[in-house]
């Protein structure tokens, strides 16, 4: 049996077993109809356990046997970050390659490097890539942004988060698409009551980059209910490249190391317990920014200007079914609207162009049900149950007539189930023994289905000691751009030495491609947590991962077109035809012009000669995106806490450090490995993040470090290797009589530079493993009323 058609004998097999157990209204009904009296008690007095990220079944551990690290409103707030942008910035296995806000040069080796056009930020674990992490909301998914198609944590309000939880392992058999990397859930702020006013103030000591902060937040509680409304404004100043040394010697000037921004954002929530058995809950999110960038090059200066705008609607129903069973029906909607412009000065003359609007929408509906099946020696089995039905849309509309309109959009039907099966409980060895067996269908209207399974074992020894482990397949949708035809079709006169002629002629297909299947991972994930009862609040969790990343969508050759035949093509062999015949040169032919880009090249150094055309092409190189290149990663996560009374003071001890043991990546699968690690614009194999805290009465301190280890820059021939990377960060607060509190925070205090690193702009550094604040000082006022 193939594992496609076993993976969806699992998913249905487990969606009766579970729909057959679940308890209703009805059939309570009916029994009273009868004359018997409802036992109304297990509506009344439902499970308090709630949904945690990693799992559908309420009650289970965050993760289960999955690795989870978790930060609370404190541990947020200790980082000193003024946006969530900043925050993941801290994360140890987040990268900052792909849509980076703060890579206004668009400097890296990510696909859709170039593309960020709205400026906005993505998480991107382990650096997979732009789009290979779920980031959701209150577990929910919202609305994706720019043309690469990824939630921006920059527009989410600071002020508003009241936890961050980070799944470090795959779960498409729980979520669905693009949870590869990992999952992020950012859970907003509920349960607050009262009256918050936030005021905060930071500047860097070298440079003109000034930040501003100011929030307010309101939350009424009664009998049943609560509500929250939270508004938060951020204005930030440029940091020109002029104003730190190591970036002094950019090429051209003006240029930005940092955009200026301004950004209001609103986000409101409500609940209401209709009766015993009903609760409604309401959400809405709005965010409106406006970016400023200069970046000159040799030809002009250009200033560019985003605009982008988002809102998030969700309404949610819980219902408190007999039996401990509760069943959860889902509805949001979302819109994201990036309007890019930018204005160019050449010569004393400024011209601005028209723009060019991509919007995104989100429309989803969620049933699910979860509780109590049967009962085994060790526990009850528990199951979830449900389906999803959701509808993405995206439309580009290019107002300077560069790229044709495009509006697609596609329609994802999904059935999914998961079980919790306690084998062993409070046993000599075996405090708690239980398996986790989930499975997701999931049907796309625009390239078909697909079905993602996954398992997983935690063994909790004793109190003190738990073992997990996990294996799960997950997937990836392309992206609205990637299936595209604005297909590129050129002919080139290129040297070959192995030619008789010396040259040639070959036709290129680059761009969009159609046909493009889902990308696969496999994932691979095991450790412990060591929670010695002798020893309170010590926490040392350890988690060894492998992801095999496979059908990624890419180009086949990255290098320059003139250097095709400078070497073996052999790599090449899936996407290079030599002596194509006359049907598959008018193919690609007609592909150029429906893309509305074909062209003979009769200019520069790869001109063909006047006396041919492309029907004298002697191969064709199908550079279009595809399902090509394969990636695979191992590494170990490392994350210990320790918290101690000495005295009079509370002492915290944390150390976060994430190590790469190998990643390699293939183009083509005839091309060879390559090391995709130590390497500029790559993830780096070692990064740490360590702090201790201190709270006495109403003084709070802490201070941390943060390393990124050493590697190369080849394009540097001097001097390959690019320095090790180590900052401290620290705060110091103090809570006043009347709900009142000051924190001083100071960034990179000893103002350390990031490690120098060749690139084309000029600008000394790497973007997607180092930052060009500096040394950056905020003071903060909070009060409560």
């Amino acid at each position: 049996m193939s594992k496609v058609r076993f993976n969806a004998l699992l998913t249905a097999s487990m969606a009766v077993v579970s729909y057959t157990s679940i308890p209703t209204l009805a059939q309570d009904q009916s029994g009273a109809e009868q004359g018997e009296k409802p036992d109304a008690s297990a509506n009344v007095e439902p499970m308090e356990e709630v949904v945690v990220i990693g799992s559908n079944i309420r009650g289970i551990a965050a993760g289960g046997a999955s690795p989870v690290i978790s930060f609370d409103k404190t541990d947020i707030e200790n980082t000193g970050a003024a946006t969530m942008q900043q925050f993941f910035e801290k994360l140890p296995q987040n990268f900052a390659g792909g849509a980076n806000g703060a890579n206004v040069g668009n400097l890296g080796v990510d696909r859709d490097t170039g593309n960020n056009f709205g400026q906005g930020t993505s998480i991107n674990l382990r650096g997979l890539g732009t789009g290979t992490t779920l980031t959701l909301i209150n577990g929910h998914r919202v609305s994706s942004s720019n043309r690469y198609q990824y939630v921006d944590v920059s527009l989410i309000p600071m002020s508003a988060v009241e936890r961050v939880e980070i799944l470090t392992d795959g779960a498409s058999a729980i979520y669905g698409a693009d949870a590869i990397g990992g999952v992020v859930n950012i859970i907003m702020r509920q349960d607050f009551t009262g009256y918050e006013t936030n005021m905060r103030y930071g500047a860097v000591t070298t440079g003109g980059m000034n930040e501003y902060q100011v929030s307010q937040a309101a939350g009424w509680s009664w009998e049943g209910g609560r509500a929250l409304v939270n508004y938060e404004y951020l204005g930030q100043d440029n940091l020109s490249a002029l104003d730190k040394d190591f970036s002094s010697d950019v090429a051209y000037t003006p240029y930005d190391l940092y955009p200026a921004s301004k950004r209001h954002s609103l986000y409101m929530d409500g609940l209401q317990q209709i009766n015993d058995f009903l609760t409604l809950n309401l959400s809405a999110s709005y965010a409106d920014r406006e970016m400023d960038t200069n970046i000159a090059s040799q030809w002009d200066i250009t200033n560019l200007f985003p605009q982008t705008r988002q809102y998030d609607l969700f309404a949610g129903l819980t219902l408190q079914l007999p039996q401990q069973w509760q069943a959860r029906l889902n509805a949001g909607y979302g819109k994201n609207e990036v309007r890019y412009e930018r204005t160019t000065i050449e010569d004393g003359v400024a011209e601005t162009a028209p723009p060019t609007d991509t919007n995104s929408t989100i429309a989803y509906l969620d049933l699910i049900a979860d509780g109590d099946l049967f009962s085994l020696p060790a526990g009850a089995v528990r199951a979830a149950v449900g389906t999803s039905f959701r509808r993405d849309e995206y439309d580009l509309m290019d107002y300077r007539g560069l790229e044709d309109p495009y509006n697609p959009s596609r329609d994802i039907s999904a059935a999914f189930s998961e079980l919790n099966i306690p084998l062993l409980s409070n046993q000599p060895g075996a405090h708690n023994l239980s398996l986790t067996i989930a499975a997701r269908y999931d049907d796309y209207s625009d390239f078909g289905s697909t079905t993602n399974p996954k398992y997983g074992v935690l063994w909790e020894v004793n109190e003190s000691l738990a073992f997990r482990a996990s294996y799960g397949e997950s997937f990836r949708a392309p992206v609205f751009t990637d299936m595209k035809t604005n297909n590129g079709a050129y002919v080139f006169s290129l040297p070959n030495a192995n030619a008789p002629s010396g040259r040639t002629n070959t036709l290129m297909l680059s761009n969009g491609n159609p046909d493009l299947e889902p990308e696969r991972a496999e994932t691979w994930t095991g450790g412990f947590t060591f929670s010695p009862q002798s020893i309170s609040d010590l926490t040392i969790q350890a988690n060894y991962y492998q992801i095999d990343y496979a059908d990624r969508i890419d180009v086949g050759y990255v290098g320059s077109i003139g250097a095709l035949y400078a070497d073996s093509t052999d790599p090449y062999t899936s996407i290079l035809t030599f002596n194509p015949t006359a049907e598959e040169i008018e193919a690609a032919r007609q592909m150029g012009l429906t893309g509305g880009a074909f062209r003979v090249i009769r200019g520069g150094p790869y001109a063909v000669p006047e006396d041919q055309d492309e029907f004298d092409t002697a191969a064709i190189l199908d550079n279009r995106v595809r399902n090509n290149a394969e990636t695979s990663q191992r590494g170990v996560d490392l994350d210990v806490q320790y918290n101690v009374d000495v005295g009079d003071n509370q002492v915290g001890l944390s150390l976060a450090a994430w190590y790469i043991i190998d990643s390699t990546r293939q183009l083509t699968s005839t091309s060879p490995e390559s090391d995709a690690l130590n390497m500029v614009y790559l993830p780096v194999d070692l990064e740490v993040r360590s702090g201790v805290t201190l709270n006495r009465n109403k003084v709070t301190g802490g201070v941390f470090l943060n390393y990124v280890d050493s590697y190369r820059d080849p394009s540097n021939m001097d001097d390959p290797k690019v320095d090790s990377w180590a900052t401290v960060d620290m705060n110091l607060g103090y809570d006043f009589v009347g709900e009142t509190n000051l924190t001083l925070n100071i960034q990179n205090v000893f103002d350390e530079d990031p490690p120098f690193v060749l690139n084309a702009r000029g600008t000394g550094y790497d973007p997607t493993n180092a930052t060009a604040l500096g040394r950056f000082v905020s003071l903060s006022m909070t009060y409560e009323w």
